[in-house]
């Protein structure tokens, strides 16, 4: 199923979704293992982000059929290196690093051990050298049931920052969050975005809602916006 271009105002036009529907999450992540494999190569930036959606075991690391040329974290919950809640912990966990050394990949962590506007500094100038080096870029992304996307929440830093990279506290039960902003997502030539659970089903309205314009409130909308292809691949018939 597509969400078709459509005109708003004249001349801005709406970004088509390939919306994919699946039967669980386990579906999901293979089907998003397959768009990955037809899309990821060596000159690929690859950009995961952390969350309960994305089993990257499954989705990279098992099937080891493709080869990205770096791969880098899409923003993190800002602690110790690798605290309980933390997103590179899940992708450690997962076997990405391992498998990324197997194959000589670059790997880009956001949490190093500095304060937390260091960290913001640091992944700025990561991503900025990233993005000179890459410029096929593809980011494996979540939707929240408050439509954020990455760490860029509703009414963040994260959606207004002429910056690639924001350190800000968020209302959320992880409030301090180092993330990718909305400039930086622009920069993306693909997003494989995951969205399962009948909890997140009125996100998901929102998100399709041809009507709803408001990425301040609404931030994940981005993906109705961006020029970028999109893959939405979510259970929620």
């Amino acid at each position: 199923m597509k969400i078709q271009h459509r005109v708003l105002n004249g001349d801005q036009l709406e970004n088509m979704i390939d919306l994919i529907l699946v039967k669980n999450k386990t579906e999901g992540n293979l089907k998003a293992h397959k768009i990955l494999k037809d899309t990821v190569d060596v000159r690929t930036l690859l950009a995961l982000s952390g969350g309960t959606a994305p089993n990257y075991k499954k989705m990279i690391v098992e099937p080891d059929d493709f080869i990205p040329g770096a791969i880098a974290v899409v923003d993190e919950r800002y602690g110790e290196q690798f605290h309980k809640n933390s997103n590179e912990l899940l992708l450690k966990k997962a076997g990405v690093k391992e498998f990324a050394d197997s194959h000589c990949i670059e790997t880009h962590k956001i949490i190093t051990g500095n304060s937390f506007l260091d960290t913001e500094k640091i992944y700025e100038k990561t991503v900025g050298e990233l993005f000179e080096k890459f410029k096929k870029r593809v980011a494996v992304m979540g939707i929240g049931a408050n439509l954020h996307t990455a760490g860029i929440f509703p009414h963040s830093a994260a959606l207004k920052s002429p910056d690639y990279v924001v350190a800000q506290v968020v209302d959320d039960k992880f409030p301090k969050r180092i993330s990718l902003t909305l400039k930086a997502l622009g920069e993306f030539d693909s997003f494989v975005v995951l969205m399962f659970g009948k909890e997140k089903r009125k996100a998901l309205e929102i998100l399709l809602d041809e009507k709803e314009h408001d990425m301040q409130k609404y931030p994940a909308i981005f993906y109705r916006k961006t020029h970028a292809k999109v893959s939405l691949i979510t259970d929620i018939a």
